[in-house]
């Protein structure tokens, strides 16, 4: 809330309460004094002046809403905080069901905690007080990707981008609902869509490097995914997928720098290990003489399965290499 908007609001709770009765007004001077505090940056004070005009007036809805926006706040810092702002949410929003602000943010306040059923829920009726707002759709398609409910995430995805084609999250969110549900060259579309408005997210890049692999474009793999550490050199992820791209083309020798990279990055990363073994082999079963090289990556086969001990494949690998 602005400074201005604070100011005004407590103004209009304190005049709104000059003209109720002595409980009521009780209540409305509280949260009058709440606002005034928020404006000065007391959240705590403000906290207790909300609190105070609630327990005065349990039908206080805007006390309630604003007691949610302060846990909701606070939960950005201390995750703990998060679940306090539920049921201030809820209150306000029983008291007061036709008011989009209170849905929204208790919806992002599940979406926060992981509870995206009950996320995806209260957006639903955010959306329908206000069909066109971007964010909730969004936050929605978001909701059920991760409920694994395609259909859903895309219908309120392409309706985002339908309402606001300039949000490059919405573009972004797009492809990887195309892409999880096999809509490769769609998917592609939209991740370009979302780095042209939007060139440095990183993860994007990180998205369409892998999808050209997997469509065996390997030069347009690595360019995507070079951008991607470009953009952000500390990603393990970003380094290990390059280095997929990299072997993929034959390029094995650049390959095994973005692994090590990926293991200073991630040292648990046993798929990166398991790549880097790989390539040793390569290399080994070139020049059969170069034993140091097939003991390198029995070294690192040992290493992955102390990380994720079920690997058969790689047990066996030991088995047949490592008596050599």
């Amino acid at each position: 809330m602005s400074k201005r908007t604070a100011v005004l609001t407590a103004v209009a709770v304190l005049a709104t309460a000059l003209a109720t009765g002595c409980h009521e007004q009780e209540a409305l001077k509280h949260a009058g004094l709440g606002y005034m505090l928020m404006d000065e940056q007391k959240t705590q004070e403000a906290l207790r002046e909300f609190e105070d005009a609630v327990r005065m007036d349990d039908s206080l809805a805007i006390a309630y809403g604003e007691i949610g926006n302060i846990y909701r706040e606070q939960g950005k810092s201390d995750p703990q905080k998060l679940t306090l702002a539920i049921g201030p949410y809820r209150r306000a929003i029983e008291l007061l069901p036709y008011e989009f602000e209170y849905r929204y943010n208790l919806g992002t306040v599940y979406q926060s905690l992981d509870r995206n059923s009950e996320a995806a829920e209260t957006y639903e009726g955010a959306a329908e007080l206000r069909p066109r707002s971007v964010p909730t759709r969004i936050n929605m398609s978001v909701c059920y990707y991760h409920l694994k409910d395609y259909e859903k995430a895309l219908s309120h995805c392409e309706k985002a981008v339908e309402l606001d084609p300039n949000q490059p999250f919405a573009w972004s969110n797009l492809g990887a609902i195309y892409d999880v549900m096999g809509r490769s060259y769609d998917a592609i579309r939209a991740y370009k869509k979302a780095l042209e408005l939007d060139p440095s997210q990183q993860d994007v890049h990180i998205n369409l490097g892998t999808l050209y692999w997997k469509q065996n474009r390997m030069n347009d793999s690595i360019e995507a995914l070079k951008r991607a550490v470009e953009l952000n050199p500390n990603s393990a992820l970003a380094h290990k997928r390059l280095a997929f791209a990299y072997s993929s083309n034959g390029r094995h020798t650049v390959a095994i720098e973005e692994l090590q990279r990926c293991l200073e990055l991630a040292p648990q990363d046993w798929q990166a290990m398991n790549a880097l073994a790989a390539i040793y082999m390569i290399f080994f079963l070139k020049d059969s003489n170069q034993h140091e090289l097939r003991q390198n990556a029995v070294d690192m086969w040992h290493r992955s399965l102390e990380v994720n001990s079920d690997q058969p494949a790689i047990k066996q690998k030991i088995k047949e290499w490592g008596m050599m």
